[in-house]
């Protein structure tokens, strides 16, 4: 399936028109990938591998971009994490652009300065995932976007979006693992893909314990229709609704699960900054 810049949402539309699509891979797993998601080519000196010495530039670029997304929640990445688990068996994939096409305080944020760095390409957003051994299935291990900066000459809204939604197509997912906290706005960006089904609701082998860990089961028509003019998630009550710091909430949901219970998360509502409420329906 092809998707056009005039089939989306004006936001979509403009960072297609104005970004280029990149990925760092091993190259032995491209045959495994759609190089070319929903018709978007990536261009060959797009693909990055972190195994040479010209992938440091935006390798650099993508530990700026994780630091700043995840730097004050005590789940900042080693460099080696990256490697290990996204760069080499998986994939990192997103947007970015030109050094020079940045304001010079992006610029600044990435250390990237002018002049001799003009053609630098900075990734301004990205997906890492992990395959997994079940079938078509992946793990989403973190997704950033340079939006979290708050530069307003830079900001592309829906950036972070539009790149899992692709970055999912691109990995030829089928269902996409993952884990996030309760308190988490992107909960509203994964129900993009599809049902969210909980797998626990509170996870001690995590650093955060108040996360929930989820499989989606991707659905193409929801993908589509995530970026296309008018889009708005339903607005459906749950059978049962969780804030996101009920901690004794979460583990008797967390219990029911253990008991056999089935629950699938189909709304997240925006209470304000880190407070939603998350609403649930049984199976």
């Amino acid at each position: 399936m092809e998707l056009k810049p005039s089939d989306l949402a004006p936001n979509y539309r403009a960072i297609l028109e104005t970004c280029e699509p990149y990925l760092v891979s091993y190259p032995g797993n491209y045959g495994a990938l759609d190089l070319e998601p929903f018709g978007l080519r990536i261009k060959r000196e797009r693909l990055y591998t972190a195994t040479t010495l010209a992938s440091r530039g935006v390798v650099d670029g993508l530990h700026v971009l994780d630091a700043a997304t995840f730097g004050g929640q005590e789940m900042l990445m080693p460099r080696w994490v990256l490697f290990d688990c996204g760069e080499f068996p998986g994939i990192v994939f997103g947007f970015g652009k030109r050094a020079r096409d940045l304001s010079p305080r992006l610029r600044d944020r990435y250390r990237v300065g002018p002049p001799a760095s003009d053609d630098a390409f900075v990734p301004l957003s990205m997906w890492v995932a992990i395959r997994c051994a079940e079938e078509g299935a992946w793990f989403g291990h973190n997704l950033s976007s340079a939006n979290v900066m708050g530069e307003p000459h830079d900001a592309l809204p829906g950036l972070a979006t539009i790149t899992k939604v692709f970055g999912v197509k691109l990995a030829r997912s089928s269902k996409q693992y993952g884990a996030t906290q309760w308190k988490s706005g992107s909960l509203a960006l994964h129900l993009k893909l599809g049902e969210m089904h909980v797998l626990s609701a509170y996870t001690p082998a995590h650093t955060h314990a108040e996360t929930l860990a989820y499989r989606v089961d991707v659905d193409d028509v929801r993908l589509v229709q995530s970026l296309q003019p008018g889009y708005a998630p339903a607005a459906t009550q749950g059978e049962r609704v969780l804030a996101a710091d009920d901690v004794e909430g979460m583990h008797a949901l967390h219990d029911a699960l253990e008991r056999g219970e089935r629950w699938t998360v189909i709304r997240a509502e925006a209470r304000g900054p880190q407070a939603q409420l998350v609403h649930l329906v049984r199976g």
